[in-house]
């Protein structure tokens, strides 16, 4: 009975080391993909597709809202993956009225041109308004 007992416990043991060792290799996966550019990028280009196709409105006061001129720099073309539109000489090629909405709209407000900066670009646009970034992160009222 003693032998059981002991292979039961050592059974146990390696259970709760497995387990340990899994939350663990979890909990390191889900830090490095909360600080991955990837899921930045991802989140941003989701979020602009369910702005620009559901929430016009919002699109709308953010383009009133929204001051400069666009540069042409290609870095929003970069941001995910490399536009297909784009030439090598970093020029858009239906740069005119063919682009897709979301190109038109871009940067729909401030944490799009936080993300252009994080990529080392310099957005041509700029938003005046302080509450353009709080307005996206609690609900786009």
């Amino acid at each position: 009975m003693q032998l059981i007992s002991n292979s039961v416990h050592r059974w146990f043991n390696q259970i709760a080391g497995l387990t340990t060792f899994f939350y663990r290799l979890f909990f390191t996966v889900i830090q490095a993909f909360q600080n991955s550019r990837f899921v930045l990028h991802t989140s941003g280009k989701l979020g602009r597709f369910w702005l620009v196709h559901f929430r016009t409105g919002y699109v709308r006061r953010q383009l009133s809202a929204r001051q400069g001129a666009c540069r042409q720099c290609g870095c929003c073309c970069n941001l995910l993956f490399t536009c297909p539109m784009l030439t090598k000489q970093g020029r858009c090629f239906v740069y005119g009225p063919c682009r897709p909405q979301a190109c038109k709209v871009f940067p729909i407000d401030q944490r799009d041109i936080d993300e252009v900066n994080l990529c080392g670009g310099h957005c041509g646009y700029r938003f005046d308004r302080e509450d353009s970034y709080k307005i996206r992160k609690t609900g786009r009222s």
